[in-house]
């Protein structure tokens, strides 16, 4: 996945920045500078997303916006906050992946302190920014009208049906599901299940879709797909990829939470097809644990998710944990082999995270396990719930037969 965007909390910083302001003629060649030094790095790791109509606050599409958010961004990169990448490097490799090089934070603090110089334009090298959308979709989908969820409670669960039209069975292979209401869309799960039964679940509601919880509410239905906040794109590991069969429906689960209003919803999905049948045919699995009582005010609180010893061997190319805000820590380990480690939990900021060697290969029998760990600052007691103020422990695995 590749996802890339400055957090909100940016705004909250100062945007001053401590020390003298140079000229441009003051500055030595050896001084950093924006032209030579920080503005590829701000291109391929910030730029997609601070742009106009972008998800980042700000735009970082020049100097001046750059020198204008100098501390801010000297501060973000400083603190590992930003770009936003949650996993350990000590744990596993992931690709494609976010994390700054020590001399890249370097760079850019060093170049806030001496007042952001310019440096000289005949530096500036053009440099690609990092995709932050699909491109080349074989289709773009929704559900054919606006939907505007119900205020009865804060988070209505409902599915809408959509027809991908299929000629012939076809390989997903990458996908991008955009959000039109960013700020009420908590979650999307995407499922493909036989036409008929999905038809009959749509038919048998008034209305546009129907209410669902946890999944499609639909026999057969499986999943392949997810959106979460902080997600832009998703490519699966070449070779790989997921089978939707010619004449299934796809289904559309999706989760808003009407905290923050209520708006009129249509969002869409971008779907990318193989031009020929994929040779690793992937399926998404999950392991969970939905037993877990969170006391009110307890801290460090633990629950494990185990999938059993697996029957067969697998080949696990991606992992994707889940909690919701409570969260403080994760890990996923496969027998004694460390999977992917979250040391410090970031909602906002979740993904499917693929390996960067082509896998992890899990024997029959292993026992794979997920610890999720949180902190209840509140006065409630909180359970496993599908509501953003309950909680979950939940991870979804992106795998092939090995």
């Amino acid at each position: 996945m590749k996802i890339h965007r400055l957090g909100a909390s940016l705004l909250l910083l100062p945007l001053l920045v401590a020390g003298c302001i140079h000229s441009d003629s003051e500055v030595s060649d050896e001084t950093v500078t924006w032209y030579r030094d920080v503005k590829p790095i701000l291109t391929q790791r910030c730029e997609g997303c601070h742009t106009p109509h972008g998800i980042g606050p700000f735009t970082l599409s020049s100097y001046e916006d750059a020198k204008a958010h100098a501390a801010a961004i000297a501060d973000s990169v400083q603190s590992r906050r930003m770009p936003p990448w949650m996993p350990s490097a000590d744990c596993q490799q992931f690709s494609p992946e976010r994390r700054l090089s020590q001399q890249e934070i370097d760079q850019v603090v060093a170049w806030a302190k001496n007042g952001a110089p310019r440096g000289n334009p005949t530096d500036d090298k053009p440099v690609p920014p990092l995709k932050v959308a699909l491109d080349n979709p074989s289709a773009t989908l929704d559900w054919g009208s606006p939907y505007t969820p119900s205020t009865v409670k804060p988070d209505d669960y409902h599915c809408f049906l959509i027809d991908p039209q299929l000629q012939k069975d076809q390989d997903l292979v990458a996908y991008e599901f955009v959000p039109d209401q960013r700020h009420e869309v908590h979650h999307a799960l995407i499922f493909s299940a036989p036409m008929a039964d999905a038809q009959a679940k749509d038919a048998a509601t008034p209305g546009l879709g129907w209410p669902c919880t946890g999944s499609s509410d639909v026999k057969n239905a499986e999943l392949v797909a997810t959106w979460v906040p902080g997600e832009t794109f998703t490519e699966f590991p070449t070779g790989t990829g997921i089978r939707i069969a010619k004449g299934k429906a796809l289904i559309a689960q999706l989760h808003y939470n009407t905290r923050h209003g209520v708006s009129p919803d249509r969002s869409t999905l971008k779907l990318r097809y193989a031009e020929r049948p994929v040779p690793n045919r992937a399926s998404i699995l999950p392991v969970a644990n939905t037993s877990f009582v969170i006391g009110p005010k307890q801290q460090g609180a633990t629950a494990v998710a185990s999938s059993g010893p697996l029957p067969v061997p697998l080949k696990v190319w991606g992992v994707f944990p889940h909690m919701h805000e409570l969260g403080r820590t994760g890990i996923i380990v496969a027998g004694d082999r460390c999977m992917i480690e979250i040391p410090k939990w970031q909602f906002h900021w979740q993904q499917m995270y693929f390996y960067k060697n082509d896998g992890i290969t899990v024997p029959k029998g292993t026992e794979v396990k997920y610890t999720c760990v949180w902190d209840n600052p509140t006065d409630r007691t909180v359970r496993f719930g599908e509501g953003t103020e309950d909680e979950m422990c939940i991870a979804f695995f992106y795998t092939t037969l090995y």
